[in-house]
């Protein structure tokens, strides 16, 4: 072989081996479900999967599952999730390396390393998650919002994703804003805010907590649904109840007195038009004082 050839054929070597890297992909997932970290590759033999989650504050990973030898290798995969990955082993040899998390929950959020090794080439792609947390609370009653700061002192609490509840930063004492104070009750180490709500009007929405590194930001979204009192609710049906059974026994009685009255007098009683119109009157009168 000649030394062109030689080197014809490295620059081929180093061609198949470059890695190709994909952009990110945003992925929505709600708190205590499951959702699917999407990421493909050009399938071929040999192939390593690894997945891994990236901190951007000290470029650390975490491992989050990994597959070669055609089966999951999970020796080293992090104790947060542990039980909650899998892939869909009948799609991988078609370039499918999704992962599969259960049990979502705000550790979970940021920023996550698809890695795909096959004797063709090598894959890159990245997946940013964020994880959105329905809750529901009681009016007059407090609810603490979920936050995980990790160690950051860069927060903002934010309403229907305008109005700013609070802000924490590095070395700064906690900003509350005024049309707040009422309302916030405490800011926990990790960023969970305490919040006292009240109608649904005032604290029905969205929460929103706002991470901010250096080079981005982490958010958790928050529905937070006011539930109807159903105690108040229980009252306002009893008391329309009571209030028709009391209506209707008065008539009754009233109906009885006059039988009564003309049974006493041996008079067969008319019930003429006018004498039904009054009944009439009397049942509209009662059922309206009644409610």
């Amino acid at each position: 072989m000649t030394a062109l050839n030689r080197v014809q054929v490295h620059k081929a070597v180093f061609l198949m081996l470059v890695v190709l890297v994909q952009g990110d992909t945003q992925v929505g997932c709600v708190f205590g479900g499951s959702c699917v970290l999407p990421c493909r590759f050009q399938p071929n033999s040999d192939t390593i999967l690894h997945w891994n989650k990236i901190f951007k504050t000290d470029r650390k990973k975490l491992e989050v599952h990994s597959y070669y030898d055609d089966q999951d290798q999970l020796g080293y995969q992090d104790p947060l999730y542990k039980g909650r990955t899998s892939l869909f082993h009948d799609q991988i040899s078609g370039g499918n390396a999704s992962l599969r998390l259960a049990r979502v929950n705000l550790q979970d959020q940021g920023r996550y390393l698809c890695y795909a090794s096959t004797s063709l080439n090598s894959q890159e792609a990245f997946v940013t998650l964020t994880v959105r947390a329905p809750m529901q609370s009681a009016p007059g009653s407090e609810v603490l919002l979920p936050c995980d700061a990790s160690g950051l002192d860069d927060i903002t609490w934010t309403f229907n994703h305008h109005q700013t509840i609070l802000r924490r930063q590095a070395g700064q004492e906690v900003v509350v804003e005024t049309e707040w104070q009422q309302h916030v009750r405490d800011l926990s180490e990790s960023g969970s805010l305490l919040l006292y709500v009240t109608s649904s009007a005032q604290s029905e929405g969205t929460y929103r907590c706002t991470l901010r590194y250096a080079d981005g930001e982490d958010v958790t979204h928050i529905e937070l649904k006011i539930l109807e009192d159903p105690v108040e609710e229980g009252s306002s049906s009893t008391g329309i109840i009571i209030g028709v059974g009391i209506a209707l026994l008065l008539i009754a009685s009233f109906i009885a007195i006059i039988f009564l009255y003309f049974r006493k007098e041996k008079v067969k009683p008319q019930l003429t038009p006018s004498f039904t119109t009054c009944l009439l009157h009397f049942f509209i009168f009662s059922r309206v004082s009644s409610g």
